[in-house]
């Protein structure tokens, strides 16, 4: 089984730059980046010491690998574009399926780093859970490989089973940061400085991490004080969006609670 040592990266954006940055530190040759913008290509090509361009149809046929790291919407357009057909090509998109690629590729894949990315954040890649499918049992076992170089935590993952994880990290992570906006846009109203909260929502994690979530919520929706319950709903009246979504999540809260055995 040949190893994957070539890399060619289509996009330019958060993922393909925190993923660029693990490959080429763990030896990955990256043979070239593609972006519709030369811009983009060429800032990320300096950082990986690579070779940039926004012409599809001069992107290189010799790399073992094609990482596909684009909306999702641009996916199959980008990859039907491509000027080659016999190569082993992967997306990185927690919820689009493996097998948009089945009609035109013999070997195909998917490597989505479960994570929160940003170009200019640097992270560590080694402790990122990689999710990995592929068309055939060579090829899972080809990226598998790569994957570990990057990578403690690889899990195979079929194309189900992401969609459902995507959905699960958009509660626990995108929902989550959103509540800590709305939180934040309260105090400010206040005069209060957010980080006043950091220590509460630093021990929130640490106790989500370590127990079934549902067995350690808290608040007043938990306790069923429709009192305090009220009070917030009557504070929030100048603010009718936070009022909404405060009802509706008490409300949540409430009916997990009563489908407790």
């Amino acid at each position: 089984m040949k190893s994957i040592q070539k890399v060619i990266l289509i996009g330019s954006g958060n993922v393909a730059t925190q993923l660029g940055l693990a490959l080429a530190e763990k030896g990955f040759d990256i043979l070239q980046i593609y972006s519709k913008t030369h811009a983009h290509a060429n800032e990320l090509a300096k950082k990986l010491n690579s070779s940039p361009t926004n012409q599809i149809n001069k992107i290189r046929p010799d790399a073992d690998i094609y990482i596909i790291s684009v909306s999702d919407n641009a996916i199959l357009e980008v990859a039907e574009a491509l000027p080659h057909e016999n190569i082993f090509i992967v997306h990185t998109s927690g919820s689009t399926p493996m097998d948009i690629f089945k009609n035109k590729w013999e070997k195909y894949g998917v490597l989505y780093p479960l994570q929160t990315l940003s170009k200019s954040v640097k992270c560590d890649f080694s402790n990122i859970p990689l999710c990995l499918e592929a068309s055939d049992r060579k090829s899972l076992e080809r990226i598998i490989e790569s994957g570990k170089k990057i990578s403690r935590r690889v899990y195979h993952i079929d194309s189900e089973q992401r969609e459902y994880l995507h959905i699960a990290a958009v509660f626990a992570s995108n929902f989550t940061n959103h509540m800590y906006a709305i939180a934040n846009d309260i105090l400010e109203k206040k005069d209060i400085p957010f980080d006043i909260l950091h220590l509460l929502l630093e021990e929130t994690l640490r106790k989500a991490k370590s127990n079934n979530p549902a067995k350690v919520q808290t608040g007043p929706a938990i306790r069923g004080d429709n009192r305090i319950i009220d009070k917030h709903t009557e504070k929030l009246s100048s603010l009718p969006a936070y009022q909404k979504i405060y009802n509706f999540i008490s409300q949540s809260i409430q009916n997990t609670k009563k489908l407790k055995p």
